[in-house]
């Protein structure tokens, strides 16, 4: 990979170099990066095998380059309140630093998914080199722009080390009229109470696709399951989900119901898992009211430090290898993040504790798991590595002995 300079912004580089040099000590392989300067340029050039992205910022030239993959807007003198018609006009990859309101500082960016996303916090921006040093350098490790955006704030707070704590890190805002930003689930869910899980109780955590699975493993000792079927249409699907929490009652087991809420509140569950697709329609507040475990699932850190405002009763941390089990629009988190992303979530208040109960999703099987375990997590999903298992009393019996263990220590 070779990050293209243009000419004469030596300090940004040395930026850049310092930035790259942090990830390292977490765990980023860097070695492949090559840096370069190029005249007659105003943008950076981000070039490896798959793709070129350009960045482009009025810190490199007081006119943005309108084709570039993300402008970093620094020097802009809005504040909140000029949004409303601005946001007519904002386009993929548009992201305005440090925008005033009237008790906070806003960072305001038009996202993959064509809308406008913003996190706050109180601190205003004191070093736009360092920031966008942050953001070249999330971009380059592959973060999605929300990521990077959110990275990019925080980097800038902790300087000389990977951020890992929460009050370096703004925070995602889930309503706000002038920025036309508003999740139905906002105001009410956010001071909902759903039931506290111990990390103990969690365990090995298969996900199933039908009844007779989540039967079969109970009887085989498993404390936590999730009954995830992905056809609505799918046969007697009601009474699907009505045995499998008849059986959870009976083999004294944490089923989770994996979308069907409505249902789940119907028939008693002891707990729903929802994507974040999901939690944008289901009643949260009704959930919660019923006293319904919540587990949510996250992809990085803007979704996970959105996740934390409505308290859930955990979090995954997904997908961390390659899976064929679902169509995934984000790519594999791998170990490195999946690290640094429980180093943060340890650092969040959860009831009268800190640190949320994590599952780790995706791809894990016998020859991945302890690494994966070693990162410090509470509880590893599996789906294959059970249900295509030709003996899988002994592949549980395995995955127990290494969760049992000593971790060898976070990455």
């Amino acid at each position: 990979m070779t990050l293209l300079f243009p000419f004469n912004h030596q300090d940004l580089i040395e930026h850049v170099r310092h930035v790259l040099s942090l990830a390292q000590s977490v765990g980023f392989d860097i070695d492949d990066i090559q840096i370069s300067e190029v005249k007659e340029s105003d943008v950076i050039h981000i070039d490896d095998s798959e793709r070129r992205q350009i960045i482009s910022s009025d810190l490199l030239s007081v006119q943005m380059n309108n084709k570039a993959d993300y402008r970093l807007h620094y020097h802009h003198g809005f504040v909140e309140s000029d949004f409303p018609k601005l946001i007519q006009s904002m386009t993929l990859g548009d992201v305005y630093i440090d925008v005033h309101s009237e008790f906070e500082r806003k960072d305001i960016w038009s996202c993959r998914e064509e809308v406008i996303k913003a996190s706050s916090g109180a601190l205003s921006l004191t070093d736009a080199q360092e920031h966008f040093a942050w953001f070249i350098v999330s971009i380059v490790l592959d973060f999605p722009l929300e990521d990077a955006v959110m990275l990019a704030r925080a980097g800038s707070v902790s300087r000389e080390t990977w951020p890992s704590k929460r009050e370096q890190f703004f925070t995602p805002v889930i309503e706000n009229s002038h920025l036309a930003i508003k999740v139905g689930w906002a105001v009410r869910a956010s001071t909902s109470v759903f039931p506290t899980l111990s990390k103990s109780s969690l365990g090995l955590y298969p996900v199933v696709d039908n009844v007779e699975w989540i039967e079969r493993l109970l009887k085989q000792g498993i404390k936590t399951i999730q009954l995830r079927i992905k056809d609505p249409d799918y046969p007697n699907l009601a009474q699907q989900i009505q045995k499998a929490i008849q059986l959870g009652e009976q083999y004294d087991a944490q089923v989770f119901i994996n979308d069907y809420w409505q249902l789940a509140i119907e028939y008693g569950a002891f707990g729903v898992h929802l994507g974040q697709e999901d939690i944008e329609t289901a009643d949260l507040t009704l959930l919660a009211s019923n006293n319904i475990a919540l587990g949510l699932s996250t992809h990085g850190y803007y979704e996970l430090l959105r996740v934390v405002q409505i308290h859930p009763s955990y979090i995954a941390l997904g997908h961390i290898f390659p899976t064929t089990t679902k169509v995934m629009p984000s790519r594999p988190q791998g170990l490195v993040r999946l690290a640094l992303y429980q180093q943060l979530i340890d650092s969040i208040q959860y009831g009268e504790k800190l640190g949320y109960p994590t599952v780790a999703i995706g791809g894990i099987d016998l020859q991945t798991a302890k690494p994966v375990w070693d990162c410090g997590v509470t509880s590893l999903a599996v789906v294959r590595a059970l249900t295509l298992a030709a003996d899988t009393q002994h592949v549980i019996d395995e995955f127990s002995l290494i969760m049992a263990g000593e971790r060898d220590g976070l990455r």
